[in-house]
């Protein structure tokens, strides 16, 4: 998806007619994280294009808050255990009773 994405920002801005400094400054910022804050940056001292670089660090921060957490939702415990354990469920359907298998 990151990779599309920068993609076809680079082909959008080839295809526009802007400046060569805000062209250079988004095709930049969308690189990676580190060029895009690096890019931000330096809009302080010559703002040619913050609201395209702004855009590529929402995203790309994003995509890196993502990358971190995302396999902290899938931690499953392991465990060993050898002998067989009957679990009660409260509110589930009893698939093998004989009242579901004849309808």
């Amino acid at each position: 998806m990151l990779l599309t994405t920068q993609q076809l920002v680079v082909r959008r801005d080839l295809g526009t007619r802007r400046t060569l400094t805000s062209t250079n400054d988004s095709d930049v910022a969308w690189s990676g994280l580190g060029s895009s804050l690096l890019t931000l940056w330096r809009q302080f001292e010559l703002p040619a294009h913050v609201g395209e670089t702004l855009i590529a660090v929402v995203y790309l921060s994003g995509i890196a808050a993502l990358h971190i957490t995302t396999p902290s939702l899938f931690v499953v415990e392991a465990f060993n255990q050898s002998i067989a354990t009957t679990v009660e469920a409260t509110g589930s359907i009893d698939w093998l009773s004989p009242e579901i298998q004849n309808m």
